[in-house]
């Protein structure tokens, strides 16, 4: 079964070079691992629940050591400072599809 990655995130106004050199990495790093960009988009508000993210992003992965192999790259996981400068808040999900 596949994995869908549901990335969910603010990102900080005044950090753009930082969200740029970090979405520069992870695209390799999610393309490396065999994962696909379902969908992305601006938030809107939520339907229930606090999350209200300005941002988001759908991944599949073939399987889930796929998307344990892309978050765990050494490549991804040395852009990880950077990410964290770039968003006020971040969450990172895994769904079996």
């Amino acid at each position: 079964m596949s994995i869908i990655v549901l990335v969910q995130g603010t990102p900080r106004a005044d950090r753009k070079e930082a969200l740029a050199a970090y979405q520069q990495v992870a695209r390799g790093t999610i393309a490396k691992h065999g994962g696909e960009v379902l969908a992305r988009g601006s938030g809107l508000g939520a339907l229930h629940g606090p999350g209200k993210y300005q941002a988001g992003i759908v991944l599949r992965f073939a399987d889930k050591a796929a998307a344990e192999g892309w978050y765990s790259d050494p490549e991804y996981q040395k852009v990880l400072p950077t990410r964290d400068q770039a968003f006020a808040e971040l969450e990172i999900n895994m769904f079996q599809e």
